[in-house]
């Protein structure tokens, strides 16, 4: 038979190049290969997943810097939220029914996913008068174009409570908090999809150490089953920034809400079957 560690190193190191690509850190491929596929306790999957989560973020961040994809401004300010959320969600992991947890996160994804899919596009930048305020203009270099595209960012206010949910669920779930940072990124506060997924990858590591902490306290980190999902990771991170130069932004568009799609089925699954 193939070891545990083995077959846990595989998947994560698809789950790092899909999680990198998309902006969302993998925990949504490794918790439910994990506890489904391999019969690993939920709990200890996902505490095993925030580590995965924090390596990806690692490995892939690195690339998106040096690359100039990243906004340090939004990722540092939103990272204040969301790893609020994150302690927040990793202290009551086990005390919320987690049956209407993955229901009612089941029915934000699929609006996620359509709100993404359907949406329109983000306005053009504007001249900013209150200089200053949290609102700015940006940009960044399309490295498929070489072309300078500018972007203004707001609702800085409404997209940080968002984070805060962001990371409770990033707590709860393992899942890194991509999942609802890249949407609430592109779609009310502006930002194109590339920045959003490559910011949200620079933000996931952090949020995933506050509550990482808490379920090492717990006892629920099973030391050589993480150890191979973060190797796993890191190598996956690397692969998948380095893909993300090369896709059209319409493709991370659609990568998003294929898997804001599949987390979503599988999550009213979980909450109608009971697993949960």
């Amino acid at each position: 038979m193939i070891p545990l560690e083995l077959l846990a190193l595989l998947a994560a190191l698809g789950a790092g190049v899909f999680g990198s690509l998309a902006g969302i850190g993998g925990g949504l491929i490794i918790v439910p290969l994990l506890s489904v596929g391999l019969g690993v306790p939920l709990h200890n999957a996902i505490a095993v997943s925030l580590l995965g989560v924090i390596a990806i973020s690692t490995s892939a961040s690195a690339n998106y810097l040096d690359a100039g994809l990243v906004s340090r401004r939004i990722g540092l300010t939103l990272l204040v939220a969301t790893t609020l959320g994150g302690i927040i969600g990793g202290f009551v992991a086990g005390l919320v029914d987690a049956r209407f947890l993955a229901a009612l996160f089941g029915v934000v994804m699929i609006a996620v996913a359509l709100r993404m899919l359907f949406g329109s596009e983000p306005a053009e930048p504007e001249t900013i008068d209150d200089p200053e305020g949290l609102e700015f203009d940006a940009t960044y270099i399309e490295p498929r174009t070489g072309k300078a595209v500018a972007y203004r960012v707001r609702n800085f206010g409404v997209g940080s409570v968002i984070s805060v949910f962001a990371g409770i669920l990033s707590g709860l779930l393992g899942i890194g908090g991509g999942v609802i940072n890249v949407p609430t990124m592109t779609s009310l506060m502006g930002v194109p999809i590339r920045v959003a997924t490559t910011t949200s990858t620079y933000m996931l590591g952090a949020t995933a150490v506050a509550s990482a902490v808490l379920y090492f306290s717990r006892g629920e980190v099973e030391p050589a089953l993480a150890g191979a999902v973060v190797v796993g990771s890191v190598l996956g991170g690397r692969v998948g920034s380095r893909l993300q130069h090369v896709l059209p932004q319409r493709a991370l568009t659609l990568l998003f809400v294929g898997v804001a799609a599949f987390f979503a089925f599988e999550m009213l699954l979980r909450a109608i079957g009971g697993a949960a």
